[in-house]
């Protein structure tokens, strides 16, 4: 299944929506939270809450919390000079690829890819192999796409 993901400007409470092939909105992210710790819910279409995630900054390094269908995935991502080191705990996944740059794959413990996840110009790609793990996909998604990004939508470029 493929996703895109594009950063909305426009809401004070929507960061990011994922739309799917034929334009249709699957997912949308609502914040909630200060700047030191954030709380991000990703809702389906519908509006349900499906996901959450807390993001907690400890000097450079990122530590987000991702929490569904009463499982929990943390993602712990430290920039370096050679792009950033980042891991999973809970899950068997490693990241093949430069998750600084938004290029890279998940791969599971049996070395197939659970997802992919490509910049474009203009929005994100999101290639998920298995349809199970897609909330947790969506979530580590929304996780990379707030790495280096502007908090203050005052500073953001129009």
């Amino acid at each position: 299944m493929k996703l895109f993901i594009n950063r909305d400007l426009s809401s004070s409470s929507e960061d990011f929506v994922f739309f799917d092939e034929s334009g249709g909105e699957r997912y949308a992210t609502r914040r909630l939270g200060s700047n030191k710790i954030v709380g991000i819910k990703i809702c389906g279409a519908s509006g349900k809450t499906e996901a959450q995630i807390r993001r907690f900054a400890f000097g450079s390094a990122n530590i987000f919390v991702l929490k569904a269908r009463g499982a929990r995935v943390t993602l712990a991502v430290v920039p370096s000079k050679n792009g950033a080191y980042s891991n999973f705990y809970g899950v068997n996944w490693h990241v093949c690829g430069n998750i600084a740059t938004k290029n890279f794959s998940v791969i599971d413990v049996d070395k197939s890819v659970v997802f992919s996840h490509t910049r474009r110009s203009k929005y994100c790609e999101l290639e998920i192999a298995d349809e199970k793990n897609e909330i947790f996909c969506v979530a580590a998604a929304v996780c990379v796409n707030l790495i280096n990004t502007v908090e203050n939508r005052g500073l953001m470029p129009a």
